[in-house]
């Protein structure tokens, strides 16, 4: 049987010639011919390209007289031979290897199923490596090598899905011939044209099929010209939920369920298990701050050569282990000790070659088993006192370091804060001497920490080794602004919110202060350099100003002001002052030397130039004080 494959084509030359040399590289089982529609496209060298195509035979081109969107030219392809199967590819995906036979003998399975759809890098009903995301291909991997990690992870596999979307889909005939072909009308544009079209088929008793051993790549929002894309599916969704009022609750149990997502981690284990690099094991707590970041580094600075894993508490004693790339979508738990022998197993079959405590806080003492169970070296980072102390930091109930007491005064403590696992701290000790023991390396990042830890196991040898940091970027000097008392709309509080907006669209050195409150909420950091005080008493004003230390002091006022008595403080303290050209503001500063008044309508821009200048005057070898009677424009 000779199947269609269908590729509606607007714009995209390069995207284009991709997508059709990819499927003409590929030989397949299946015979297929391939045609492709120009909907009108607009790109000469596009269309002069695909005659060529066509004048050397390797494909069929149909041409619309004018543009007529998606669901047209799919319907013209549909219809030329009203007995063949056909894979509908959007023009910016790449296909692979035998790709093709694979989505037809998922389709061949039954007479019921009328729809298939394979993974995607973007879009449709399942993502690699993570479903509603624009992934990027991972590195070293091109789309044939993927697609063939799907082929051998997943080979044969497939899952029901309530419908069917996106850059790959194949229809069977049975299926269009017994519910017609795409209909974007009730839609309002072609945007959901394939999830009606599966949800009619659904009424009609078809299925559909994710094929779990096929994987294509697709650049996303090139091939069809549409510039309003979030918005247009946005609106098909509403329309599809009136059409079909069950869609709403089949989407919503359909995300939960996810059932792409078992076949997704079996291509993650695959990929590790045959990467190139050495696995290493990070075990560690789940609270963030300086030991994942330090992780992460090490995870960064190795990375060339070794892929990194975590191990980390997830509830009670069940595990996470996860892939912590930003782009990779790994993870899967396990209960110790109950599920030890799977973890352990897991971990040999993948090829983990070593493993790194750096921490122990809320996870399973089983954990201090798996470098013997698994077989593999191991390193401990001593980030504080674990080892020696359930409470981590040698610290007291009152939140003081305790001064180590002896044996018996460690002993009373823990009776009054049972540590975890419940063990005493000759228990406690003797664990994580063991522990520290058997690893090829101890470290510790200061020579502090590294004496302590000897008091306690002085056999232990330690290597005392610093974190590795990235060198710090020198500080840019930052201009701090102040308002002074509480901002209303009137008294400028929209000109400092733009102009905070300003400053960090553009990247500025101005931190803004109200010293006061606000009439109205505005971005605070860190959506914008803003922050807020909070409301005073008029006597604590000088005192809170002097320990602000304010580059400037700013009265971007909207109305004309009669007197102000925050700017006599603003006076009083001997600091630049940027004010409003308005009312009483020229008046009064005519005669300060560090002040400057600035048209009370202007642009953000303006604002923020007079701010960094006052800011700067007299403190910047060149710049000199400017007078109140200029006036910035």
């Amino acid at each position: 049987m000779t199947l269609d494959i269908i590729v509606p084509v607007y714009r995209g030359f390069e995207a284009v010639r991709r997508c059709i040399e990819s499927v003409l590289s590929f030989p397949q089982q299946a015979q297929f011919e391939l045609i492709v529609v120009d909907d009108a496209c607009p790109e000469p060298e596009l269309v002069r390209w695909l005659r060529e195509q066509r004048d050397r035979k390797r494909i069929t081109l149909l041409q619309q007289p004018a543009r007529q969107g998606f669901s047209a030219a799919v319907n013209r392809a549909l219809a030329l031979h009203r007995d063949r199967d056909a894979v509908i590819l959007h023009s910016d995906v790449e296909v692979a290897n035998d790709w093709l036979d694979r989505l037809a003998a998922h389709a061949a399975r039954g007479r019921d199923i009328g729809t298939v759809a394979p993974f995607a890098s973007y879009g449709g009903v399942a993502g690699y490596p993570r479903t509603g995301f624009r992934n990027a291909l991972p590195d070293g991997h091109t789309v044939a090598s993927l697609d063939s990690v799907f082929r051998r992870a997943n080979f044969g596999a497939s899952v029901a899905v309530p419908l069917t979307c996106g850059p790959c889909v194949y229809l069977r005939r049975e299926c269009v011939t017994a519910i017609g072909a795409f209909d974007g009308g009730p839609l309002g544009s072609d945007y959901g044209v394939e999830q009606d079209f599966c949800l009619r088929a659904s009424s009609a008793g078809f299925h559909h099929v994710l094929a779990a051993d096929v994987f294509v790549g697709h650049a996303g929002a090139v091939a069809f010209g549409v510039t309003d894309a979030q918005a247009l599916a946005a609106r098909a969704e509403k329309a599809l939920d009136k059409l079909f009022p069950h869609y709403p609750v089949l989407r919503a149990e359909f995300l939960k369920n996810d059932p792409a997502r078992p076949f997704q981690r079996q291509v993650d284990l695959l990929r590790l298990a045959e990467s190139p690099k050495h696995l290493l094991l990070f075990i560690t707590h789940a609270w963030g701050g300086g030991i994942r970041r330090h992780m992460t580094e090490l995870a960064a600075m190795a990375s060339e050569r070794c892929e990194v894993l975590f191990l980390e508490p997830a509830a009670g004693t069940t595990v996470k282990l996860s892939w912590p790339k930003d782009a990779e979508g790994f993870s899967a738990y396990f209960t110790l000790p109950d599920d030890s022998p799977a973890l352990v197993l897991l971990l040999r079959t993948l090829g983990v070659a070593r493993m790194h405590f750096h921490h122990i806080h809320g996870l399973p003492r089983a954990v201090l088993d798996l470098p013997g169970a698994v077989g593999v070296p191991y390193d401990c980072t001593l980030h504080d006192y674990y080892a020696i102390c359930p409470q981590y930091h040698l610290v007291t109930e009152d939140g003081r370091y305790c001064g180590e007491p002896d044996a018996v005064g460690c002993a009373a403590c823990l009776t009054r804060r049972p540590g975890q696992w419940g063990l005493d701290i000759g228990a406690w000790r003797g664990a994580f001497g063991r522990l520290l023991r058997g690893a090829e390396r101890v470290l510790a990042p200061s020579r502090d920490v590294a004496r302590r830890i000897a008091r306690y196991f002085p056999d232990v040898e330690t290597t005392i080794l610093p974190h590795p940091e990235e060198p710090i970027a020198a500080m840019t000097r930052v201009t701090r602004v102040v308002t002074l008392g509480n901002l209303s709309p009137e008294k400028g509080l929209r000109v400092v919110a733009a102009c905070a907006e300003d400053a960090r669209a553009r990247n500025l050195p101005l931190s803004f202060r109200v010293l006061g409150s606000t009439t109205e909420p505005v971005p605070l950091w860190p959506q914008a350099p803003l922050s807020i005080h909070g409301q005073y008493a008029d006597g604590e004003l000088p005192t809170i100003l002097a320990a602000e230390r304010p580059d400037v002091i700013w009265f971007p006022a909207q109305v004309p002001e009669t007197y102000s008595y925050t700017l006599s403080v603003a006076l009083a303290a001997g600091v630049p002052i940027v004010a409003a050209a308005l009312g009483v503001f020229p008046e009064r500063l005519a005669n300060h030397s560090c002040a400057m008044v600035v048209p009370w309508g202007a642009a953000p821009e303006i604002w923020n130039e007079a701010l960094l200048r006052a800011g700067q005057g007299g403190r910047v070898e060149g710049t000199r004080p400017v007078p109140a009677k200029l006036t910035v424009s």
